[in-house]
């Protein structure tokens, strides 16, 4: 399966922010995973998808100055569906698409890794 071109098609973005949200979100369900379920699983995920690293790399990046721990407030970075939320705003995916964007890269990771990795990664998803 082809996540970047899902990410295109289904939700209608630019191919470049399609790879940054790709391994930024990936990357979100492998800390997820690391913190929920164990260091084991989650390094799993990274070897199966040895492109996340430069799917991250085309993520856009905040201009110096445009964040403060003001708009960080009221916002728990140890919540992941509050994570996945702020994700998806970078990249103007409306959180209504969260499961569209979710389903989709649990698509494409049952296509990397054991079934059994897949299972510990979906239970340990909000």
């Amino acid at each position: 399966m082809d996540l970047v071109g899902a990410y295109v098609s289904e939700l209608g973005l630019p191919e470049n922010a399609a790879r940054g949200l790709a391994g930024q979100f990936l990357g979100l369900i492998e800390d997820t995973v690391r913190e929920k379920v164990s260091f084991g699983i989650a390094a799993k995920i990274r070897d199966a998808v040895p492109e996340m690293a430069q799917w991250q790399l085309a993520a856009p990046t905040l201009r110096p100055g445009t964040l403060s721990l003001n708009d960080l407030a009221g916002t728990s970075m140890l919540d992941p569906k509050a994570e996945r939320d702020s994700l998806l705003n970078r990249f103007s995916v409306p959180a209504a698409r969260a499961a569209k964007v979710q389903s989709l890269a649990l698509a494409f990771l049952s296509t990397r890794v054991e079934p059994s990795v897949l299972a510990a990664v979906t239970k340990a998803l909000p």
